[in-house]
């Protein structure tokens, strides 16, 4: 597989932004009340469980108040009451979680080649606040807000002249990731673990196999590509 074959990247949220850490040092207030020892996958367990109940409700809130109660709830299991400032702090968060260094610049780069397509979480997220601190545009922007959010996909990639063939999903290893799940082609992950020095290792620039350490990995891929 090549990377320069397609034509559009469909970047799932958390290849950008680095929403775990985001989401611990929140959460971190509770975790130093609890009694319990509360460890970081706990924490982000924690949260996606409390997303999830909140998403299934009928009615849709901000982003803001989507983060404060779920702060509310996560501090109820952990028999805290949580105190006033870190709970506002907490259902504001959620629009300046830290970007990648390494993606407004590939993103630039990659928009030259490539029609960009932003798949967010099902819950809970400013996708404008975001848009607003990178440098480019997406051609669409898909929140998958149920099981068939890919028919919202296909809807984007006929307004945008292309067939899903075109379009190579490119995803995070967070556990929730939506692509996670629900791909039936070729799939491009960004392993942007710390425990291994990925960035130009050799299986972060197999084309075969489509894996690489951050986003500016992949660019620098496409850039070999086109002139191999």
């Amino acid at each position: 597989m090549r990377v320069t074959q397609y034509k559009a990247l469909g970047l799932s949220f958390a290849t950008l932004v680095d929403r775990e850490r985001g989401i611990l040092e929140g959460l971190r207030p509770l975790a130093v009340q609890s009694e319990s020892v509360t460890s970081d996958a706990q924490l982000l367990n924690a949260y996606r469980q409390v997303a999830e109940e909140l998403g299934a409700r009928a009615m849709p809130v901000s982003a803001t108040a989507f983060h404060g109660q779920l702060y509310q709830r996560v501090a109820q299991q952990l028999q805290i009451i949580p105190g006033w400032d870190e709970s506002v702090a907490f259902s504001s968060s959620s629009s300046q979680w830290p970007i990648f260094e390494d993606a407004p610049g590939a993103l630039q780069y990659l928009s030259k080649f490539y029609r960009l397509i932003l798949i967010a979480p099902p819950h809970g997220i400013d996708v404008t606040a975001l848009s607003r601190r990178l440098p480019v545009e997406f051609d669409a922007i898909i929140e998958p807000c149920d099981d068939d959010w890919h028919r919202s996909l296909e809807s984007e990639l006929h307004r945008l002249g292309l067939e899903r063939s075109a379009l190579l999903p490119v995803r995070s290893t967070e556990a929730d990731d939506p692509w996670t799940d629900r791909v039936d082609f070729p799939v491009c992950t960004l392993r942007r673990g710390h425990n291994l020095p990925w960035n130009h290792s050799p299986q972060a620039m197999d084309g075969k196999r489509c894996e690489y350490a951050s986003l500016a990995d992949l660019a620098h891929a496409h850039q070999m590509a086109l002139h191999a």
